[in-house]
């Protein structure tokens, strides 16, 4: 395995973020159809949604790289110092699931950059939507995506070391490693539904 092999981490997923649930009233986005939108909030919802729809395509994949490992695992427990044509075959799979996520990725980049943009914007600090200014949007924007970064990277760590692990429990690991995705934590879907919620993109419930 590589010499930077990450410290194992707790997969207990009850975390404890510190948030609770919130009630806000109608974000003048959902009043208003996303038609009628112009300048600098239309532009920023727009942004959202490119933000959400990269994360639903990323969690398709992610599904699809679970079963992949979980095969894996299998392959491995059954011999674990023997890279079978088998094995082989999945790691070909892993690869390609994890070229779609480079594509995930490089879109996750290329937002981190437009909501950067967002310090040209007149009236930076003024509430966009209902509650949140634009700074304040570009900062969660920017949260989410990281997270997703990170998570990427953690995905390439395990393409590269799951198939020479040598024990049963570090192919276990690492399959674990994929399937609970602990660098989206509670706080990030959390930011990312509450952008969602004010840009009119989900209703307040």
């Amino acid at each position: 395995m590589s010499k930077k092999t990450p410290k194992r981490p707790s997969l207990d997923l009850n975390l404890n973020t510190g948030f609770s649930s919130v009630t806000l009233h109608k974000s003048p986005a959902a009043q208003s159809p996303q038609k009628n939108l112009t300048g600098p909030p239309r532009v920023i919802r727009d942004i959202i949604a490119d933000l959400y729809n990269n994360i639903q395509r990323w969690n398709s994949l992610h599904i699809k790289g679970c079963s992949i490992v979980k095969e894996i695992a299998s392959v491995k427990a059954d011999t674990p110092k023997t890279y079978s044509t088998r094995l082989e075959e999945c790691i070909t799979s892993l690869y390609a699931v994890v070229e779609g996520l480079k594509i995930n990725n490089d879109v996750f980049s290329k937002l981190v950059t437009q909501v950067y943009a967002f310090g040209r914007l007149p009236n930076i600090d003024d509430t966009v939507f209902f509650s949140l200014s634009a700074s304040n949007i570009a900062e969660r924007c920017v949260e989410v995506c990281e997270a997703y970064k990170k998570e990427f990277q953690a995905k390439q760590y395990i393409l590269e070391n799951i198939a020479y692990t040598r024990t049963t429990n570090d192919v276990m690991f690492l399959a674990a490693y994929w399937t609970h995705q602990l660098n989206i934590t509670d706080k990030v879907n959390f930011v990312l539904k509450s952008l969602l919620v004010e840009s009119g993109h989900r209703p307040v419930q």
